[in-house]
């Protein structure tokens, strides 16, 4: 059973990392926003995703946005992640460099970084064994 002080803290970062994707379904297909933003708002979902679980496993995280350490540190805890993990690391980059400029002509797919992070969103909450109603 988790702590209780850890018990808050994990449930703040999968109410937020739904509404990063409450935020991307919204506006996908849109032409005012940039694909750039719509990845960041998927790395955040992501990121908040894996430290719910670090925080629900009561492992503490440094300041990072790097998905590969947080996995990293996940896998040293013995924390279970999907396979699919491998390529959710792949939007690391939005999540510092889309702040300063274009990245690069060859984005990733948003439908598809979408639909791997919403199965992610059903993972971490089949491991806490919880369904929040966000």
């Amino acid at each position: 059973m988790v702590d209780n002080k850890f018990t808050e803290q994990y449930l703040i970062f999968i109410v937020k990392a739904k509404q990063d994707l409450v935020l991307v379904r919204e506006v996908l297909g849109s032409n005012t926003i940039a694909p750039e933003i719509l990845l960041f708002h998927l790395q955040q979902a992501v990121e908040k995703l894996i430290k719910s679980l670090l925080t629900y496993n009561q492992v503490k995280f440094p300041k990072t946005h790097d998905l590969d350490d947080l996995v990293e540190l996940a896998e040293e805890n013995n924390i279970e992640l999907p396979p699919l993990i491998e390529r959710l690391t792949e939007l690391t980059p939005y999540a510092v460099e889309t702040r300063y400029a274009i990245l690069h002509d060859e984005l990733h797919d948003i439908t598809e970084m979408l639909s791997e992070t919403e199965s992610f969103l059903m993972f971490v909450e089949d491991r806490v064994k919880m369904q929040l109603n966000v």
